[in-house]
């Protein structure tokens, strides 16, 4: 029997979507909540139930938590509700779905009566008639909507998988009335893909297997599209209902999935259909061997030695209880890998025994790629989780081994004291997640030696870090990154009040900025950077020439071992502009200077940051100046002579007035030389 799967089928991006959401919720907090079941796809419900999310029914009598809102949608109000009981709110809406909620409330504002195709107790529906106020009438098909008697504008809008083929007809019903009718085609792409292709395959074969939950809208139209094609076919939830009956004399077999059928389930209903006669044929050919070896020992067992017979019965025995070996939940085992999905791994574990690692139960973190993980034919440690099942099924973890082992020499850092690196994976209420082997917790008053007001800035930062406590029941340790900085800070104080002295030069970090100045973390040792100590020049604020996390080098000005205090200077590591003052400033030069301050003897000037000169209330005009305000203004350029320059007394002496007189003298001499040319 040939086995053949639509081109179309399982998971749609609405539902991987949802389901991402929630796993990188599950990644970040104990605790998950999903407002009704997340998808109409019982197997996934139950997984997810496993893994420790529970679907609440009514937000007013649960208490609150962080709460998923399913694919299908809710009406305004849920998020209302949640609002005012303090549940946080994860959207995981199929984005097709928000389309037609928006589309609904449009055409509400718009005046429209808009009409909702589809099945009316679908929670979906439920959700798109309440974004019109609940005003939306709902149409399952072409004879409702014949029965209709409305006047005016109609839209009509559709359920995301709602068959095409009943849309036109519903829209076709409308047109024929005397209405305005807008048609608005909101049936999501994937589903009518996964309509198109179950259409197409269903005219090749002999019989059809459609996968997906019963209470799935869309996986119920798969199959009835295939029955309206006259074949046989079959809706199964799970590969246990497969009957070997359904497919005797079948040549050809088709299968397709609704949209929040998982790919696992697709993948083992095809291998156990191309498998089937297979199979079957094997059993019987074993059991014929079973019961030719059973006569073929009973015969020559007469014949055989006591010592041998004892032997084979005790090898017989053993590989008898190897192969029906009991696994207990919590038992560490080793198993290897014979199949690596995106969803789960498959584990062969001895004998006739498999097991199934979820996902999740992979790794500490939920790898993207599964297979950069584990690789087919590798042994791996596992614990398990829960014992075989119906069909055989060990439900296994990874994770938990990995765990397990680890916690072993977690404990050996905690009694050593040892440092541990590890990622930041999630910011969470109180505090940080870290991956250190397992996913370990850092409280946010350990996180610095301070108080952190924003955790998310560390998210992907590697800390440092000593373990506080080990929880062997959760495989589980809180750490502190605090406590190894307050360590290395009072190491580095003592180390730098031991050797700092007066006129060194050292390197430090700015710690803080205030208005008059800054401080600067020397190691371990806090030194005060005064404003009037970081320029040659003037400044307004310490933040003109620094910024918090600068590392720079700074001159010790003072220190006070009593009152542990530091004072330092900046400006005497840069070069002293007065070194150069005579050499670029001489004495009868004439310069541009800016007006800096105003004083009754006069004006001080400045040359260049750091330099300032004079002018003498004398030297501001070739007039008598009552105040130098009648003549400057700070902030005015104005073209000085050098006059004199002391620079042991850091002083010189500027004149505007003696630029005028020589100015006046080459007019003089000027007029001259033409007189006597």
């Amino acid at each position: 029997m040939q086995v053949i799967l639509a081109e179309h089928a399982g998971f749609c991006f609405g539902v991987q979507k949802a389901l991402d959401k929630v796993e990188e919720e599950l990644q970040k907090h104990d605790h998950v909540s999903t407002y009704g079941p997340l998808i109409h796809n019982p197997q996934v419900v139950e997984r997810l139930a496993q893994q420790g999310v529970q679907a609440i029914e009514d937000l007013h009598t649960a208490n609150p938590t962080r709460v998923v809102i399913r694919s299908h949608g809710v009406g305004p109000e849920v998020y209302s509700c949640a609002e005012q009981r303090g549940f946080t709110v994860i959207d995981a809406t199929c984005p097709f779905v928000k389309k037609v909620q928006k589309a609904a409330q449009r055409f509400t504002d718009q005046g429209y009566q808009v009409l909702v195709a589809g099945d009316r107790e679908h929670p979906e529906v439920q959700g798109i008639v309440a974004w019109t106020g609940g005003k939306a009438l709902v149409v399952a098909n072409q004879k409702e909507a014949e029965a209709l008697n409305l006047l005016g504008k109609v839209a009509l809008i559709a359920q995301t998988t709602l068959k095409e083929s009943t849309l036109r007809e519903i829209s076709q019903a409308l047109h024929q009335k005397e209405l305005q009718v807008e048609v608005e085609n909101t049936i999501c792409s994937a589903t009518a893909k996964r309509q198109e292709a179950a259409q197409k395959l269903v005219e090749q074969v002999d019989v059809m297997v459609v996968i997906g939950g019963r209470n799935s809208s869309n996986t119920k139209k798969l199959a009835q599209i295939c029955q309206e094609a006259g074949v046989p076919t079959y809706h199964i939830e799970k590969p246990e209902e497969l009957d070997c009956h359904y497919f005797k004399n079948v040549q050809k077999a088709g299968v397709t999935a609704g949209a929040s059928t998982p790919h696992w389930i697709i993948e083992e209903v095809v291998q156990r259909m191309s498998e089937w006669n297979q199979e079957e044929n094997e059993n019987k050919e074993i059991a014929t061997e079973q019961e030719a070896a059973k006569v073929e020992e009973e015969v020559t067992s007469q014949d055989v030695e006591m010592e041998d017979m004892g032997s084979s019965f005790e090898e017989t025995f053993k590989k008898y209880e190897e192969e029906h070996k009991k696994y207990e939940e919590g038992q560490l085992i080793t198993g290897e890998v014979v199949k690596v999905s995106y969803d789960e791994v498959l584990i062969h574990v001895g004998g006739k025994s498999e097991g199934v690692i979820p996902r999740r139960e992979i790794a500490p973190r939920v790898p993207e790629n599964v297979e950069e993980i584990v690789k087919v034919g590798q042994k791996i440690p596992v614990i398990v989780l829960r014992a075989e099942n119906e069909d055989g099924t060990l439900l296994l973890s990874r994770r938990r081994a990995i765990e397990k082992e680890k916690m072993v020499s977690l404990k050996e850092a905690k009694e050593r004291e040892e440092i541990l690196t590890g990622e930041v994976v999630a910011a969470v209420k109180g505090g940080l997640r870290v991956d250190i082997g397992i996913i370990g917790f850092v409280p946010a008053s350990h996180v610095e030696r301070g108080f952190v007001e924003n955790l998310d800035q560390y998210v992907g930062q590697t800390l440092r870090m000593k373990i506080m406590e080990i929880d062997d029941q959760r495989n589980n340790a809180v750490l502190s990154q605090k406590v190894v900085l307050e360590e290395e800070y009072q190491k580095a104080r003592k180390e730098t009040w031991g050797e700092i002295e007066e006129h060194q030069k050292r390197r430090g970090t700015v710690r803080r900025l205030t208005d008059f100045g800054a401080f600067v973390d020397l190691g371990g040792v806090d030194g005060l950077l005064h404003i009037s100590e970081m320029s040659w020049g003037r400044i307004k604020h310490p933040g003109d020439v620094l910024k918090e996390g600068d590392l720079i080098e700074v001159y010790v000005l003072k220190v006070d071992r009593d009152k542990e205090k530091v004072s330092l200077g900046l400006k005497q590591v840069l070069p002293n502009p007065w070194d150069t003052v005579a050499e670029k400033y001489p004495i009868g030069s004439i310069i541009e200077v800016t007006v800096v301050r105003l004083t009754t003897f006069g004006a001080f000037a400045e040359l260049e940051p750091g330099v300032d000169g004079l002018i003498h209330i004398s030297q501001l005009a070739d007039r008598r100046v009552n105040k130098p305000e009648d003549v400057v203004a700070v902030g005015q350029q104005v073209t000085v002579k050098v006059l004199d320059i002391k620079e042991d007394e850091r002083r010189i002496s500027l004149s505007i007035r003696a630029v005028q007189d020589d100015q006046e003298q080459e007019e003089v001499q000027s007029y001259l030389d033409n007189q006597e040319g």
